[in-house]
């Protein structure tokens, strides 16, 4: 068969078939534009529901805050998993990590410390975790390295000087707990207004460490004049003039004034000193006259047994209801209640021992 002749008989078919491949073309063409649109819808789309680095910092943040710390730990190690440069992740994973596992917390917060790139702000961030981490394992040398480690970054930074001061003072180093504190008077002229007491105190303490009674004696008294006293000084007013007991009870009130917390302390030892002197109704008078003054959950434990001690059995029940009518919610009257309620000694006595641990642990007021 002729060339023309064969073209004459296969005409549809060869136009066919360049029809064809030509729709192939443009199918595939388009499949391929509605792949790349549909992978980049989903990337896209995918990318909106990952957090940043800044977003996932945050969400941890809310969950420490939260009371979750679970939650905040694994989303900090997220963010290290996929950023090991991120500083403040690492610092507070740590600081999370303390509570359950201080030895591990101090790895993390070493291997910070150690990287050479790491700017002066953050080195300082990380010596003060550290710093934390060996006060909660009682290393206190440890401690002072890393605090002293701070003031070679940043001398006049304040947290590290308290606590430096804290430890000195803890341990009776009086000469550099007055280091410390003229170091903060000189940087801080709010701590210099507020402290100058303690700043007597220090400079008394470290008179007596010496023998120096009548420096010891001029500058505790000095601290004491001071418009805001410092606790201590109170305290230490009042063993100096145990023999003075009008002085010495006097101190005692103050101290328990400025120093709340102590306040069960301080109110046994007003107590110690009239039993010691045989002056029982002053005892009595003393937690009656805190009680007009304010309601004070110890005072009150104290004033029960004392009236059960005398079989004054109606004055204590009517001095417990008349603070039930108006703090009912109160755990340390509603105890004075049920120790008043049994007849049984011991038991009455386990309440009170009770009371007054939860009084002095802050558990209740």
């Amino acid at each position: 068969m002729s060339l023309l002749a064969k073209n004459l008989v296969f005409p549809i078919r060869s136009n066919s078939l360049e029809f064809f491949s030509l729709s192939n073309l443009q199918i595939f063409i388009i499949i391929s534009a509605v792949l790349v649109l549909i992978i980049f819808i989903a990337v896209n789309s995918r990318s909106k529901n990952i957090p940043t680095d800044a977003e996932a910092f945050n969400n941890a943040l809310k969950a420490l805050i939260s009371g979750k710390k679970d939650k905040a730990y694994y989303l900090l190690r997220e963010i290290i998993s996929k950023d090991s440069n991120n500083i403040d992740a690492y610092l507070l994973l740590g600081d999370i990590v303390r509570d359950k596992d201080v030895k591990q917390a101090i790895k993390i917060h070493q291997t910070v410390v150690l990287r050479p790139q790491i700017s002066k702000l953050k080195k300082i961030e990380a010596h003060i975790a550290l710093s934390k981490d060996f006060l909660k394992d009682n290393n206190i040398i440890k401690a002072e390295e890393e605090l002293n480690n701070i003031l070679s970054l940043d001398s006049a930074n304040k947290w590290a000087l308290l606590k430096l001061k804290d430890i000195a003072s803890q341990n009776q180093n009086w000469k550099e707990a007055l280091k410390h504190e003229k170091k903060l008077m000189s940087i801080d002229i709010n701590h210099k207004k507020n402290d100058e007491s303690m700043l007597n105190y220090y400079i008394a303490m470290d008179y007596k460490s010496k023998d120096k009674i009548k420096n010891y004696v001029r500058f505790l008294e000095k601290s004491a004049d001071a418009s805001n006293i410092y606790p201590e000084t109170a305290l230490e007013l009042a063993n100096h003039n145990k023999d003075n007991i009008d002085v010495a009870i006097s101190y005692y009130k103050l101290y328990a004034q400025h120093k709340p917390s102590q306040r069960t302390m301080a109110y046994n030892k007003i107590e110690n000193i009239l039993f010691d002197n045989q002056q029982y109704d002053e005892v009595e008078d003393l937690y009656r006259s805190l009680l007009d003054n304010d309601f004070d959950g110890f005072a009150l434990n104290r004033l029960v047994d004392i009236l059960l001690e005398k079989n004054e059995v109606t004055d204590a029940n009517e001095l417990v209801d008349r603070f039930m009518k108006s703090n009912y919610s109160c755990h340390s009257i509603r105890l004075n209640k049920l120790k008043l309620d049994s007849d049984n000694f011991e038991l009455r006595k386990s309440i009170s021992s009770l009371c007054n641990e939860m009084i002095k642990d802050e558990i209740i007021k």
